[in-house]
């Protein structure tokens, strides 16, 4: 393809033309940075379930899985599971009612006045999630089991840090009974 053609394809396509240079490294592994849709920087998710589209679609990220799979490199997503992007729909829901169930994934006590949730380290732009609320436990495992189920090798865990032990305790054992490895 020429140099035009390929600046054309969406940027997870890119990835693919690399799978050789990572391979000729001695390399296995491909770790991507945040790939679910987000407002600006990938650390801000809007949707757990979706590519971004700057980076392609989900076609496009299905072609990269089977491409480097063809090739024995295993693929690990960067599982943002801290926060969320102060944009993000569950967040807007749960700011819009004192009695929204979403206000459970925020630690968000709507009946004490102005309803807000804490944000990641001083970035407003980024909500903490409530890693002590069970919802959050099921939204977590079900994005790892979506993702594992599309062909995943595995997950970096992004401010790990800042998750308790006991939350991954409590959400591991459902993801391994599907994905034991």
């Amino acid at each position: 393809a020429s140099d035009a053609e390929r600046a054309r394809l969406p940027r997870l396509r890119h990835v693919e033309g690399w799978l050789e240079q990572l391979i000729g490294l001695g390399c296995n592994g491909l770790l991507l940075g945040p790939v679910f849709e987000s407002s600006t920087h990938g650390y801000d998710t809007l949707d757990h379930f979706r590519i971004d589209p700057r980076l392609g679609g989900l076609d496009d990220f299905d072609h990269l899985i089977a491409a480097a799979r063809e090739r024995g490199v295993g693929v690990v997503l960067d599982g943002v599971f801290n926060h969320v992007g102060a944009e993000h729909p569950l967040y807007r829901a749960a700011l819009a009612s004192a009695d929204a169930p979403e206000n459970e994934l925020f630690g968000i006590d709507g009946r004490t006045g102005r309803p807000r949730a804490r944000d990641c380290e001083g970035h407003g732009s980024l909500v903490a999630l409530d890693h002590s609320q069970p919802a959050v436990e099921h939204l977590v495992a079900d994005v790892m089991i979506h993702w594992l189920a599309r062909g995943v090798a595995g997950w970096r865990l992004d401010a790990a840090y800042a998750v308790p032990a006991e939350f991954w305790a409590r959400v591991l054992p459902r993801v391994r009974a599907q994905f034991p490895d």
